[in-house]
């Protein structure tokens, strides 16, 4: 009648010394090398990839450690399991016993990435959970293993089962009154899983308002465990909303999430969230943090970690983008081979198995481009075969079919097989045939469709094909929400099928479809440097849309083009600036905001630029103020759209109307000069409408030739130089000037002024000076000098912008005198002219404050440029041509450099001129001309109203001399255009044959 109770002691004996060893399990650190990092590298540098073809396996296992560093950790594990085993598979009188062995199990798993202990853990859990329904903690634990064993199985039982077993821990620890946080986060993880399983919106919506909560219910510091909870909540809201604020949000969240606490799943889901990020601003800076985070988690995770195929995945494709970015085939290379071992790290059926191959092939097509290497190409389709195999009724099919397509094309490419072609038109219609398909990746196979077909009618004309091609490329430019790459590029395919077809109001149209989308792309959240980048990708495109438009006569839309694809940031900033003080007097609230964001995104910007000048290998990554930079972009942006609203204010940040660009012309003409390949013209800008000047003989080659001969004489001071020279200006004369100053500027009778022009040059034309031109050698009059008061600006509607800010000359101006004639380090060479150039301007100019060499720092200057109407600069420059804006000028101090950056920050509101007596202040970059970064336009937005430049170097001698006439001229009441014109013509009469000792000084403003 009584019952042993034997059985009962020995399970109590054994799961005490099971829970023991699991103890010494918790407290032995896991050996720290190798990591997932090591193994990976280990297993490339081997040739472990390599010696797989792709046709036997697509997948390679990571080679496992031997000998294993943390066998004795594991063996406590499995002994402890042992010691449970006989207990558990009979009826055991404590559930305590059950969670002891489902730990075990569990930390089994998460020891040696097997899935069968996760499975048996679950088993005991739901177990332990039905003997005892009070205890919070097994549910929540229960609830933690569901989804890590989701993770390797279809469907969403294990994850409604852990949303089950979740909820029910939460409400046992509120009714004993103790909300667990880590609770609270386990359930809004598995809310977001299911949002990624399902894609339903109410999981994701649940999920964030339980971070939310999570992350205010208690006055306690934030931890990283709740900070996690909301970075990925945020990261799934963005993936349901595409908008960039959400990706923003999840960035910055998550990068406080791995300041907290570097564990390696943090580091994962950051480096995850800044390569999605990359796609909707384009900032490099992004791309190349993603990298790095990726690179960390690698080292960070643990080669049996159970979930390795995600830190594999993720360093590859994070090696994917930068490969696209920057190019280089080892970056590719190692891509390749880490998706491999990702693929070998999944067993056969993980749901993420599918997404991973596919992947796979992207990358291989990725290193095929760059190697054209047929086995690289045949592993791409391999890859993609077995995708499309695996996919056949999955709802993302038409992925692979787009894949196979684009695969198909290059293929073509390599061999020239023209079924190549007709296979991938009929997988890529595949795709577009697809229900739902969402409008981003309609875009997508709207282009792709559209290069095949123009691939196949090269090969086999056929007139309707073709137009079928440009009606897929027009509806590709149309739809909105996609990725604006996309847009950009079908653009100026279409325009390009337009022009072939001499349809040119239509390629006038698609042209400023790709502007729209480069305006988009360069907006005020963007980094300057990716700005650059974005511009640089689709330079000579307003030229060509301009061109286009002319063909189609119609100029003022052409004139419109013009001032929509030049001059982009200049225009941006110009535009920032002047509104903070127009809505000083109508929104004051409104400027105060605008003002303090301009300054925040500056702020960040001038931080970055440092960072980027004295960097020696690469961008350096600050996450934190990009992330500063990006969010006062974002809320320029908001504001914008607030500042629309304040009446007189509606036409802030918008294209110019034909009106307002007209009325710029109210002082004199203004000559916009359109080089492009399809055609160059003179448009002559009066207040009552364009003239167009046709300048058959201007070619970009001609201009190309005419530059180098330029640089080549300034380079080459003798008399040899001097005669090229002349023969330039001879030829400026004959092809650009004379007929556009037939138009704008005729000859007249009388001893009158000089009429005022503004010569408003686009592409490499911007090089060269027009105010110049002119048979020099024979004195007849045949030179623009003789004609006009020349003056440059970058657009006109920075000339509108720039004449807004003039105020009225000082009764006495101070005048600001920098002169750095050498530096501390001797890297210049000296420029011993500056001391007398300043003294000179001194005696001119009895107000002036002269700072030479050691005085002449960073700090001196940005705080006395704001005090004084007038500077007259003389020092050194450096330029950077990939990055205009981090061009500079050089100061005493080694490493104390005044960038473009921080010239165009300054907020000068009652300043007149800038006279830069420096080497190329007034040359654009040469891979974006039509952008006006340059050491002269910097000055512009910084207030400067007129600004005096070099296009070339020019002795000491010289430079003092011609500085101390304008200023004498100014001094006697000249404007600075008059001064400068006067002292250009006395220095050309006094050395005709010589100019390149004045023909270099331009005037920009006014």
């Amino acid at each position: 009648m009584f019952r042993s109770r034997r059985p009962h002691r020995q399970e109590d004996s054994r799961a005490g010394t099971a829970g023991r060893l699991y103890e010494r399990f918790l407290s032995t650190e896991p050996a720290a090398f190798p990591t997932l990092e090591d193994a990976a590298m280990e297993a490339i540098v081997n040739g472990v990839c390599d010696r797989v073809s792709p046709r036997t396996a697509l997948g390679v296992a990571l080679p496992a450690p031997d000998p294993d560093p943390n066998a004795a950790r594991t063996a406590l594990l499995t002994e402890a399991i042992t010691l449970l085993d006989p207990v558990i598979e009979r009826q055991v009188r404590r559930p305590d016993t059950l969670v002891v062995a489902a730990r075990c199990l569990h930390a089994l798993h998460r020891e040696t990435g097997d899935v069968a202990p996760l499975r048996r853990a679950v088993d005991l859990w739901e177990r332990a959970a039905s003997a005892d329904a009070a205890a919070p903690e097994i549910p929540h634990e229960l609830s933690l293993a569901l989804v890590g064993l989701a993770a390797f199985e279809e469907g969403t039982d294990h994850l409604n089962r852990a949303a089950h077993h979740a909820l029910r821990a939460n409400r046992s620890y509120l009714a004993l009154a103790e909300p667990d946080a880590s609770c609270l986060c386990a359930l809004s993880h598995v809310f977001v899983a299911l949002f990624e399983r399902t894609g339903e919106r109410r999981f994701q919506e649940q999920a964030l308002r339980l971070a939310a909560f999570v992350g205010t219910w208690t006055d306690e510091p934030v931890t990283a465990e709740k900070a996690y909870a909301m970075g990925t909540a945020c990261l799934a809201t963005y993936e349901a909303t595409g908008s960039p604020r959400d990706i923003e949000n999840a960035v910055v969240v998550l990068r406080e999430t791995v300041g907290l606490e570097p564990r390696a799943e943090h580091l994962l889901a950051l480096a995850r969230a800044l390569r999605l990020m990359y796609p909707t601003n384009g900032d490099e800076r992004v791309l190349r943090e993603s990298v790095a985070m990726s690179r960390q988690a690698l080292a960070a995770a643990r080669p049996s970690d159970p979930a390795r195929y995600r830190f594999l995945e993720q360093a590859a494709y994070a090696r994917l983008l930068s490969h696209t970015a920057h190019g280089g085939r080892g970056v590719v290379d190692v891509a390749v081979s880490l998706q491999r071992l990702a693929i070998g790290s999944l067993p056969e059926g993980h749901p993420g198995r599918l997404v991973a191959i596919g992947a796979l092939a992207d990358i291989w097509l990725a290193r095929y481009e760059k190697t054209r290497s047929a086995a690289d190409l045949d592993g791409a389709f391999e890859a993609t075969l077995v995708a499309m195999r695996l996919s056949r009724e999955h709802p993302d099919r038409h992925r692979h079919l787009a894949r196979y397509g684009r695969g198909a094309r290059l293929a073509f490419a390599l061999r020239g097989d023209a079924s190549d072609l007709l296979r991938g038109l009929r997988a890529t219609k595949s795709a577009l045939d697809t229900d739902d398909l969402p409008t981003d990746l309609k875009a997508s196979y709207l282009l792709q469709m559209a290069t095949l077909v123009i691939d196949y009618t090269d090969r086999h004309p056929d007139a309707e094909l073709r137009r079928s091609a440009r009606a897929m490329l027009r509806e590709c430019s149309g739809i909105e929400h996609q990725d604006l790459r996309v847009k950009a590029e079908a653009a100026r395919l279409w325009a390009d099928l337009a022009i072939a077809e001499g349809s040119w109001p239509e390629a006038g149209l698609a042209h400023l479809g790709t502007l729209t989308a480069m305006w988009r792309m360069t907006g005020t959240e963007v980094s300057r440097q990716s700005q650059e980048s974005v511009l640089r990708r689709f330079s000579g495109m307003a030229t060509a849309g301009a061109a286009c438009h002319l063909h189609a006569e119609d100029p003022m839309t052409a004139l419109t083009v013009l001032e929509l694809g030049r001059g982009v940031l200049l225009t941006q900033d110009l535009d920032l600036y002047h509104e903070v003080r127009a809505l000083r007097r109508s929104a004051p609230d409104l400027a105060h905001r605008l003002a303090e964001q301009l300054k925040r995104r500056d702020e960040s910007a001038a931080a970055l630029g440092a960072r980027l000048v004295l960097a020696t290998a690469g961008l350096p990554g600050d996450g934190r103020t990009g992330d500063r930079y990006r969010v006062a972009g974002r809320n320029l942006r908001i504001l914008a759209a607030q500042v629309r609203e304040v009446p007189g204010h509606e036409r802030f940040m918008t294209p110019p109307t034909d009106e307002e660009l007209l009325a710029v012309a109210d002082r004199g003409p203004i000559v916009v000069l359109n080089l492009s390949p399809l055609r160059s013209d003179a448009l002559v800008v009066r207040t009552d409408g364009v003239t167009v000047v046709p300048l058959p003989a201007v070619t970009p080659e001609a201009v190309d030739t005419l530059v180098g001969t330029f640089a080549a004489a300034a380079a080459d001071p003798d008399c040899a130089g001097n005669e090229a020279l002349l023969d330039g200006l001879a030829w400026l004369w004959d092809h650009v000037a004379e007929p556009v100053l037939a138009v704008a500027a005729p000859l007249r009778g009388g001893d009158g002024p000089l009429p005022r022009l503004w010569w408003c040059p686009t592409g490499p034309l911007s090089f060269l000076p027009l105010h110049a031109a002119g048979h020099h050698r024979d004195g007849d009059g045949r030179c623009v000098l003789d004609r006009v008061v020349s003056s440059y600006t970058p657009t006109i509607m920075a000339l509108r912008r720039v004449r807004a800010r003039q105020v009225a000359p000082s009764a006495e101006p101070g005048l600001l005198a920098v002169a750095v004639g050498r530096t501390a380090s001797g890297d210049e060479p000296p420029l011993p002219g500056a001391y007398a150039e300043a003294a000179r301007i001194a005696e001119v100019h009895p107000a002036t404050t002269v700072l030479a060499d050691a005085a002449a720092t960073r700090t001196k200057l940005l705080a006395e440029l704001p005090r004084h109407p007038r500077v007259h600069l003389t020092c050194h420059t450096r330029s950077d041509p990939r990055s205009p804006s981090l061009s500079r000028l050089v100061l005493y101090d080694t490493g104390d450099e005044l960038t473009v950056g921080d010239i165009a920050r300054l907020d000068l509101s009652s300043v007149e001129l800038a006279y830069l007596s420096m080497c190329d202040a007034a040359r654009p970059g040469a891979e974006i001309t039509d952008e006006s970064v340059h050491i002269a336009g910097a000055f512009l937005i910084a207030g400067y109203p007129d600004v005096v430049g070099t296009l070339w170097p020019m002795p000491d001698a010289t430079g003092l001399r011609l500085a101390r006439h304008f200023h004498r001229r100014l001094a006697e009441g000249d404007g600075p255009a008059h001064a400068l014109h006067h002292t250009v013509a006395q220095a050309r009469r006094h050395a005709r044959r010589l100019p390149l000792g004045w023909a270099n000084l331009v005037h920009t403003g006014g």
